[in-house]
């Protein structure tokens, strides 16, 4: 009788530690998809849980310069690439300027080491076959961007291992001075700081060899990897001002973000292009909807919005190629960075209030 008594103790006991166990096994695994929900929530979707105003961007980069299209024009980039000694890698949504074209095969031609990466369907344009072989023919290693994005819509450039242009703008005529018809807004950020520039080269040398990037700088916005956070942040965490030119306004998401930041207080203007073509006509929906959230928008007519930026109480800024939508900041290889250094704030302040002066109400 004893025994079975104490049999029975036995068996409760450890029924009871095996039900703790349990218990807190499911506990553990609950709060890790919620925390994994918070950090990696990435959906358009307002029922998305979102990155709050409590996370964190690197601190942004110092020391950089900044260059403003169309003022600066092609030759810039051409002279750039001509005094290069080593090596040009360029990973590109378009390259159709003949300037540019040329001075990449006479660097090849020099016996550096110029490698490009073009997007092989490129909406609404063709022709990135022919760049191609033409670069091949002139002993560039040029080939298709990686398979594994929706798009690569980078504008991404570095020179002799040193220095990496982190871009809006493509490489062709309408992006770098204009041309008859079209002259777009670009902006392009040239760094030199050694952890930037290593990240980016190990970006390219991943895209290029068809595997997974691994870099590790809190500075870079690269889709599809921290680019909806690094937005969201960015804007939750604006007490002022929110300056931003954008090519596209079609996410959800970012724009339930800006109408927060009015609710809070921050004044929030927002240039984009006239409507006339796909791009901007798709923009009537979020133009709409953040507007009833009372931020200012503005569309330029003097020159095509293709620009990308972000300025945050004038202090912080994002420059690159992300375009305020879900295929741009979830599905396709993009490049941006965060920028600190006050002329370049400074620049960028001041091109957006001579084309805040420029543009038409909506």
């Amino acid at each position: 009788m004893r025994k079975n008594k104490s049999r029975l103790l036995r068996f409760h006991q450890q029924h009871k530690i095996s039900h703790n166990l349990i218990i807190i096994v499911l506990c553990t695994l609950l709060a890790a998809c919620s925390a994994n929900s918070a950090i990696n929530g990435n959906g358009s979707g307002g029922g998305s849980m979102q990155c709050q105003s409590n996370c964190t961007i690197g601190p942004g980069v110092q020391g950089v310069k900044v260059f403003v299209e169309p003022d600066t024009g092609d030759q810039f980039i051409a002279s750039a690439i001509t005094q290069a000694q080593t090596s040009v890698w360029v990973e590109m949504y378009l390259l159709t300027d003949r300037a540019i074209i040329n001075a990449l095969e006479a660097a090849a031609q020099r016996s550096i080491d110029v490698r490009v990466m073009l997007e092989a369907h490129p909406y609404g344009a063709s022709g990135a076959m022919q760049t191609l072989d033409r670069l091949r023919a002139a002993g560039v290693k040029a080939q298709t961007a990686s398979p594994d994005f929706a798009l690569t819509h980078e504008k991404g450039m570095i020179l002799d291992g040193t220095t990496v242009y982190i871009m809006t703008a493509n490489f062709t005529r309408s992006a770098l001075g204009g041309t008859s018809s079209v002259t777009n807004r670009e902006y392009g950020i040239i760094d030199t700081n050694q952890p930037d520039v290593q990240a980016v080269q190990n970006i390219f040398t991943a895209d290029w060899n068809r595997t997974n990037a691994q870099f590790d700088d809190p500075n870079l916005v690269v889709s599809p990897v921290n680019s909806r956070n690094s937005f969201t942040t960015l804007i939750n965490n604006a007490h002022n001002m929110l300056l931003i030119e954008a090519e596209e306004m079609q996410d959800s998401g970012i724009e339930q973000a800006l109408m927060n930041a009015v609710q809070r207080g921050v004044k929030v203007q927002v240039i984009l292009p006239t409507p006339g073509n796909a791009s901007s006509d798709s923009n009537s929906a979020g133009i709409t909807s953040i507007q009833q959230g009372g931020v200012l928008v503005k569309e330029d007519a003097h020159l095509y919005m293709h620009a990308k930026i972000i300025v945050a109480d004038g202090r912080t800024a994002f420059v690159g190629s992300e375009n305020i939508s879900a295929a741009s900041l979830e599905h396709n290889r993009e490049l941006g960075i965060i920028v600190l250094d006050p002329s370049v704030l400074n620049t960028l302040q001041q091109t957006f209030q001579q084309d805040w002066s420029d543009s038409q109400n909506v």
